[in-house]
This record gives C-alpha cells, structure tokens and sequence, in this order.
C-alpha cells in the first residue's frame, strides 16, 4: 500500500500498520565468548523496480525504518501481529538502487541481547505512477554480523561509510566533487571527508558528566564536521555565548580599540583553552568550567560570564580533546568558493604584517572552508559572500550553530591588523568584522584518533557516543 508519512511517523516515533513489511534482528554473545563484539546490519538489496532508482520518478519512496525493541514483549513479530504498536525510529532512509547499506553498528557487550525491527513501506508523497499501478517488487536481505572484539574507530566507520557507497558527482566553481547521498558526505579538495546538507546523520555525545551513561541528561550533543588526516573535528551543537574574537588596546596605531586579530595571543583563544588561568579575566574559564568576567566589546569592555554548566566538564573529556596545529593564514576578500577558500586557509592565503602563520592549542573555532563545505553545493552555487541566499542557508547544517546570530570564524583578515572572519545571521560571509565585537562563539576540536563508537547510529534521536 501507498502510506501517508503524517498518519505514520509523528515525534520520531512511527506506528506499525497494513502495507508494511516487518522484519527482526536479535544479536547476543555466544557464552563461551570471552571478548566483546560488535554487531553490523546490513540491507542488500538486489532487485528493485526502476521506479525506485535515481532515474525513476518515485526515488526516495522505498524507505526504511530501524527501530529497538523488547522480544519478551513482542514474540511474533509480523505487520498483523505488531499493527497500531509504536517504536521509536533510530534511524531511516530511503532505498533507491540495489547493492549493500550499512544502517547499523553497536557494541555487543556480553550477557547483552539487541534487538531490532527493521521496517519498510513506500511513501505515497513521493510514489508515482512509474512503480506501477498495482503493486511493486524489490528484494533486500538483512545481513547481520558479530565481529569479535572492539568496533573500528569513529574516524575508520566514517571513512569507510564514505568510501563504500555509491557517489554522486557535484561541481561547483568548476571543482567535481564525489558526494555520498545515503550518508550526506563528501571529500573536499584536501580530501577531508566531511558532512553536507541540511540535516546529516552527524551528532555524537561530548562532554559528559557520565561516559558510562551517555544520554542527553548526561552529556551535550556536539555534531561532526568530519575525518581530516585521521581524526574527527567536532563543533559544539550551540553556541557558548557571545565574546569579542579580542579587545585589547594595544595603543598602537591602528590597533587602539579594535582589538588585535592575532590567534596567538587572542582573549577568545584564552577563554577557550587552558594555561591562562593567571589572567584576571576570562582566562580558562570555558576550559575549567569557570565563571567570572570575559571580553565583549570595544575597547577591552567585559560581562559576567559563566561555563559551569556549559564549559568543558571533567578530566576525561579534557583529555579527549587532541591538541592540534591550526593555519592562521587569512585572506581579504570574502567573494570566494569552498575550495578557494580552504586552499587559501591552508597554504595560498597571507598574514598580516608580523602575523603567526599557525597556532598549537585545544579548542579553536570553525574555518570559513567548513562553512562553506557544509551546505549541500548540488543546491547551492554561490560564493561565500552570497551564502545568505535562502537555498544556501536552508542547505547547511552549520547554518544555525554558526549564525543564529553572528557568528565567529577562526580566520583573520590579511588586508587590516584588526579584522576577522564571520558569519552574519542572514548566513552571508564577511572578512571583515571588527575583532571587538561580542559575537556568538562556537567551540571546534579534534577528538584522538584512537576513539572507536560503543554504540548509537549518528542521528539526532541517537547520537554517536564514544568508547572512553
């Protein structure tokens, strides 16, 4: 049957009923093992009406629904014998060519059993006459495997999404990029493997009071930018407050009271990173879950700050977070693309007089190139100037972390000793904001490469959460 998505799926929850088919998964240790395991889920499908594909005016409209349930409950399980019954979704997509996707990896701890219903039904807002006029055909498998011993890291899963599935080719400024459609991930020019779009599949738990029990009461949701030489670079799912990039006068000419746009040296960089605890104002404090004051505004100005309950928590989360070297090279005009931005950052750019070219720290901010990068450029082919254009904004999962004000960026501008990078709330890009202003801060890191998932799929109803 064709299904209407609002009588279904409400508040991520979806009801089970006539023209779907309901399939199981449970998965537990052999009790001779003496290792964890984890478990894979695959769907393989190998034969799939046209109309279902990407030259089919119904793609998209085969979906699936992965869901958790309790097999003591529920012992048969079938469409009639589940009917009006609701789960929670923990992942869906939809199936539109045959070949293997990956929906499911989990720690299998022992004396442990997961189980799981995997659903499928055709969505009729998107089914068209191609499927034909009174029934379809696909066939897909459910593969289920346990692997002995510990899941692949966070970085190697991602990588390997990325690399196994199907591509799609996307040009802009007359760069081919290969995208991922099923995963909402792409490789830059660096080849950085990063996520795109509106709404990824790219939340994890950071930041916990309790990695034993992460969950939303215990730990923030921070999403993923992506894999860059190994490790995964994260950016907090909200900002932090609002804080001058710096404020000093230095009395030097230029400088007075704008404040001075060298990272180095930075009174934002001092607030987010430790070894400033001797500063009276701001230093360390987002670091140590401190409050105080902190910098906002012209001419070294402050307001009471306080990062006890949003400041980085605890040890192990400290030493979670890798210290990384970051480019400090700057540019002077924001009328670029994604690549030639991020070739810019990296390697192409300038500094100004006397400026560092790179910096060695903890926690940073979001480069332009990551802004950028995150829309989805199949649907938005402006520079980053022109990023305010509503497809753009409505295209890029950064968008309201970033910006639901404005926003800071790493990157300086090369042209003026006072000048950063950020993002206004219309989502438009500019080199040259005054680095006193208070504007919204977003902290960005690099998790250890070591770092593997225990368990969750990456969505928002279950974020990635982190073997520590």
């Amino acid at each position: 049957l064709l299904l209407d998505e609002n009588q279904i799926i409400n508040n991520n929850r979806i009801t089970i009923t006539s023209g779907m088919v309901v399939t199981n998964i449970t998965a537990k240790l052999k009790s001779s093992c003496t290792l964890d395991g984890y478990l894979t889920i695959n769907l393989k499908t190998t034969t799939l009406n046209s109309g279902f594909t990407s030259s089919g005016n119904s793609t998209g409209a085969l979906k699936y629904v992965l869901t958790s349930y309790d097999p003591s409950t529920y012992t048969t399980i079938n469409t009639s014998a589940l009917n009006g019954k609701t789960f929670d979704i923990l992942t869906t997509g939809s199936i539109t060519s045959t070949g293997t996707l990956k929906i499911k990896e989990a720690q299998l701890s022992k004396d442990t059993t997961l189980a799981y219903l995997v659903i499928f039904y055709i969505d009729g807002d998107k089914a068209n006459n191609d499927i034909g006029s009174n029934s379809t055909n696909f066939k897909t498998s459910i593969e289920a495997t346990v692997t002995q011993g510990e899941l692949p890291t966070l970085a190697t899963q991602i990588t390997n999404l990325y690399n196994a599935a199907t591509k799609t080719p996307v040009t802009n400024n007359s760069i081919t990029y290969q995208y991922d459609t099923t995963h909402s991930l792409m490789k830059d020019v660096g080849n950085n493997i990063r996520y795109y779009g509106a709404s990824p599949n790219n939340y994890i738990y950071f930041n916990c009071s309790d990695y034993s029990n992460q969950s939303s009461s215990t730990c923030e949701t921070w999403r993923i930018i992506g894999v860059f030489k190994g490790k995964v670079k994260l950016i907090r799912g909200s900002q932090i407050g609002t804080y001058s990039w710096d404020n000093k006068n230095t009395s030097t000419g230029a400088e007075d009271n704008h404040g001075k746009n060298d990272w180095t040296e930075a009174r934002l960089m001092k607030l987010l990173n430790p070894g400033y605890e001797s500063e009276t104002t701001g230093g360390s404090l987002y670091y140590n879950s401190g409050s105080g004051n902190c910098y906002a505004g012209q001419n070294n100005a402050t307001k009471a700050c306080d990062f006890t309950s949003i400041g980085i928590k605890n040890d192990k989360t400290r030493g979670l977070i890798s210290e990384e070297t970051y480019s400090l090279l700057g540019w002077y005009n924001e009328n670029v693309y994604s690549d030639q931005i991020y070739e810019l950052e990296r390697s192409a750019g300038e500094v100004y007089s006397g400026r560092p070219t790179e910096w060695t720290g903890k926690i940073a901010l979001a480069y332009p190139s990551d802004y950028g990068y995150a829309a989805d450029l199949s649907k938005c082919g402006q520079n980053l100037y022109n990023y305010n254009d509503s497809t753009c904004t409505s295209n890029n999962w950064m968008k309201t972390i970033i910006a639901p004000n404005y926003g800071w960026l790493l990157t300086p501008s090369s042209g003026n000793e006072r000048y950063a990078w950020n993002v206004y709330s219309s989502g438009r890009v500019y080199y040259n904001s005054y680095a006193y202003v208070a504007s919204g801060v977003a902290p960005v890191l690099y998790l250890g490469s070591e770092l593997s998932v225990k368990a969750g799929i990456g969505s928002s109803s279950d974020p990635y959460q982190i073997s520590v």
